[in-house]
């Protein structure tokens, strides 16, 4: 009966338990399972008895620091080129939107215009010396010319230094030049200026105006049809139409249709305001449709200049005579600010002479600085006399008339009287 006991089995012949066969191992000894350890524990303390032992863990693979550097760079490199993109889009994106709310600005054509937009580009300048700096030239410009802010004159040119030197001078830059030249009388000069800048609309204006003041309107319609083409809704081109219409074509309804746009895009702009005072005054506009836009330019304080309010004062001063108000036309002129006696006697003559004769407009000559604009430009044509007849002289009163039956007494005669003879001697 075969012996299945493992203590009287020979140690060196294989199992017949053992699939493996491990017959020929040295030991032969298997520990009870109840006293093997986790292979985790095993490792661990493996691991331990080698710190003990001294032994040291093996070095990671050696890398070169010049390769740590060049990481390092590219990182440094690539971050700048990303700061340096970005700063240009947004240097891009500043720019893109401070010049289209000054170029909207601009088209306002007013002082309050030109000074948003001469602000709005300060800072812009510093950022683009050729371009920002032109369109601010420009504002500050047209501010010396037709407002009377002679100073801005001077920081304009200093503006005009970088751009002026450019290859290819930007036409913010030559209208510039030809507003600052304009606002001192150099009609020539300005023209020159204003006719390098004939890509843009803004030369049709000036150089329209340009031809009225040098007194030869034929001048300014070729530039004029030119401009408005290729932009109709410029307000400066509107006004400058509506002139041309009134004051040489005789064209009521042309001229009161482009004043009346211009005041659609820019509601207190002086010269369409003027135009259409001057339509009601020549009896061709019925005077409530002028009255309304004057009132409004009178009483924009701060943002319209004394002496283009004080003009506006004026023309509706002469409407409310023509509507035989003559408290209201009083009281209009005595409220003008920084009026004199002068300024106030030649006023209220010049809105008597305006509301007297009905048949056209003609400006009065003589006017103080107080009411001199550039907006209002027709020529100084009515001399400033008082237009009212003088009063008839009284007749003499008639002799009363001799009673009838009753004849004259005849005129006493002299007689003569003799001399006494003399007396003879005796």
């Amino acid at each position: 009966m075969p012996n299945n006991d493992p203590r009287d089995r020979d140690p060196w012949s294989a199992d017949p338990a053992d699939p493996a066969g491990h017959a020929g191992d040295s030991t032969g000894y298997e520990p009870p399972f109840e006293f093997e350890e986790p292979s985790p524990s095993r490792a661990h303390a493996t691991a331990d008895d080698l710190a003990e032992a001294g032994a040291r863990s093996p070095r990671p693979p050696h890398r070169s620091s010049s390769w740590r550097v060049a990481i390092v760079a590219g990182v440094v490199v690539v971050a700048a080129a990303a700061l340096l993109v970005y700063r240009a889009h947004h240097r891009r994106e500043v720019l893109a939107q401070g010049t289209a709310i000054a170029g909207a600005a601009l088209r306002l054509d007013t002082a309050a215009g030109y000074r948003t937009a001469a602000d709005t580009l300060e800072p812009l300048a510093r950022l683009d010396p050729r371009e920002a700096a032109s369109m601010r030239a420009f504002a500050l410009a047209m501010l010396a010319s037709d407002y009377r802010e002679a100073d801005l004159g001077a920081e304009a040119e200093v503006l005009l230094a970088a751009p002026g030197r450019a290859e290819r001078v930007p036409a913010y830059a030559d209208l510039a030049a030809a507003a600052l030249f304009l606002g001192r009388g150099a009609v020539g000069d300005a023209a020159t200026f204003a006719g390098r800048a004939g890509e843009s609309p803004w030369s049709g204006a000036l150089l329209a105006r340009m031809a009225l003041l040098a007194g030869n309107p034929g001048a300014a319609f070729e530039p004029l049809q030119r401009s408005l083409a290729a932009d109709p809704t410029l307000t400066a081109l509107l006004a400058i139409e509506g002139d041309l219409a009134r004051r040489v074509h005789h064209d009521v309804h042309a001229a009161r249709t482009s004043y009346a746009a211009a005041l659609a895009s820019s509601r207190n702009h002086p010269r369409a305001t003027y135009g259409l005072a001057k339509l009601a005054l020549a009896s061709q506009i019925p005077l409530g449709e002028a009255i309304p836009p004057l009132r409004a330019l009178f009483h924009d304080t701060p943002a319209t200049p004394r002496n283009e309010r004080a003009r506006a004062a004026l023309h509706l001063a002469a409407l409310e005579l023509r509507a035989g108000d003559r408290a209201a036309a009083n009281a209009t002129l005595d409220a003008v600010e920084g009026i004199d006696r002068p300024a106030r006697a030649w006023a209220g003559l010049a809105a008597l002479i305006a509301a007297t004769d009905r048949r056209r407009y003609r400006a009065v000559k003589g006017p103080p600085p107080l009411f001199v604009t550039a907006s209002d430009d027709d020529p100084l044509e009515a001399p400033a006399v008082d237009p009212t007849p003088p009063p008839a002289a009284p007749k003499a009163a008639p002799r009363p008339a001799a009673k009838p039956g009753r004849k004259a007494p005849p005129p006493w005669k002299k007689t003569r009287t003799r001399k006494p003879p003399a007396k003879r001697a005796r």
